[in-house]
C-alpha cells in the first residue's frame, strides 16, 4: 500500500473529473450505442474537449456563471449549443434526443453545489428554469443515466434540498448579482475527484484540506492511497492535468446586459 498528498486547482480537477466521465462505462456505451446529451457549462466543456478532442473556448461554453465576485449571465450572443450525440455523432434537434432517450443514454449537467450526503443542485435564473427546467422532467420520467461532474471546491455543508427553500429569483430583497433559485437534482450520479481517480486509477481519494493562495484559490488537497500498480496509474493521471490553465475572467461590459438593472451593474451590493 503507497500513500501520496495531491492538490488539484479548480481547473485541475476539471480536466480530472472530465478524464473519469468519459471513462465512464455508462457514457462509452452510450457514445457507441446511443445519445450523449453534455449541457452547457464550464466543467461540461471539458467533457466535450475530451469526447470530440478539440479545443473549445470554455469561458463562453455556459449561459449563467458566477464571474467576478457575482451570480451572472453570459451575453446572449454568445450563449453555446448544448452537445448532443447519437452514437458518437452530432445530433441537431436536443429537444428530439431529450424525447428519444432512456436509461441506456446518458445526460452530462454540472452543478453548482455538493453536499455532505452528495447530493447536487444548479442555480436557475430564468423563469423558465433554464437548462435544468427544460430538461428535468424528460430525464427524470424515463431514468435517463445522469451524470454531474462536480469539484469539491464546490463542496456545501448544508444538505441542498434545505439550501432549495431559501432561494428563488423572487425570493430575495438585495444580493451581488443575479437572483438564482437552487435546484436539486435528486436522480444524478456525481463526479467528484474522489469518483474520478477509483474510475481512472483505482485508488481511493480522501479530502483533507481546500482553499488556497498565489492561483490556489479554490483548490482541493487529497491523500491518495492504493496498491503500487494503481498508484503508478494514480501518479501518471495527477502529472497530466497538472498545469491545467485557468479561465480566463468573463469581461463583458455590464452596461449592454439585458440583466444590469436586475443585477445592480454588477457593482457590489444593491
Amino acid at each position: 500500500m503507497k500513500r501520496a498528498l495531491v492538490t488539484l486547482t479548480p481547473p485541475e480537477s476539471k480536466r480530472l473529473i472530465a478524464k473519469a466521465v468519459v471513462a465512464m462505462p455508462e457514457v462509452q456505451r452510450a457514445l457507441k450505442h446511443g445519445f450523449v446529451y453534455i449541457a452547457t457549462g464550464t466543467t461540461a466543456a471539458y467533457i466535450a474537449e475530451e469526447i470530440l478532442g478539440e479545443k473549445i473556448e470554455k469561458e463562453k461554453w455556459t449561459v449563467g456563471v458566477i464571474s467576478r465576485g457575482r451570480t451572472c449571465v453570459t451575453p446572449r450572443k454568445t450563449w453555446p449549443k448544448h452537445l448532443v450525440l447519437y452514437k458518437g455523432e452530432p445530433f441537431d434537434d436536443p429537444l428530439e434526443a431529450l424525447k428519444q432517450m432512456g436509461p441506456k443514454d446518458v445526460f452530462i449537467k454540472g452543478a453548482n453545489a455538493i453536499d455532505i450526503n452528495w447530493n447536487v443542485a444548479v442555480f436557475a435564473a430564468a423563469p423558465d428554469g433554464g437548462t435544468i427546467g427544460k430538461t428535468f422532467g424528460w430525464t427524470i420520467t424515463k431514468g435517463v443515466f445522469t451524470i454531474t461532474p462536480v469539484s469539491l471546491e464546490k463542496f456545501v455543508p448544508t444538505p441542498v434540498e434545505e439550501s432549495a427553500k431559501l432561494t428563488g429569483i423572487y425570493s430575495f430583497d438585495w444580493g451581488t448579482g443575479l437572483y438564482s433559485a437552487l435546484v436539486p437534482i435528486p436522480h444524478s450520479h456525481p463526479v467528484t475527484e474522489v469518483e474520478a481517480y477509483r474510475i481512472l486509477a483505482g485508488v481511493e481519494a480522501i479530502p483533507i484540506a481546500a482553499g488556497g493562495t498565489g492561483g490556489a484559490e479554490g483548490s482541493v488537497t487529497l491523500v491518495l492511497q492504493g496498491e503500487d500498480e494503481a498508484m503508478e496509474r494514480a501518479k501518471e493521471i495527477t502529472k497530466a492535468v497538472k498545469g491545467e490553465p485557468y479561465l480566463k475572467p468573463y469581461t463583458e461590459d455590464c452596461s449592454v446586459c439585458p440583466f444590469a438593472k436586475i443585477c445592480g451593474l454588477g457593482s457590489g451590493v444593491f
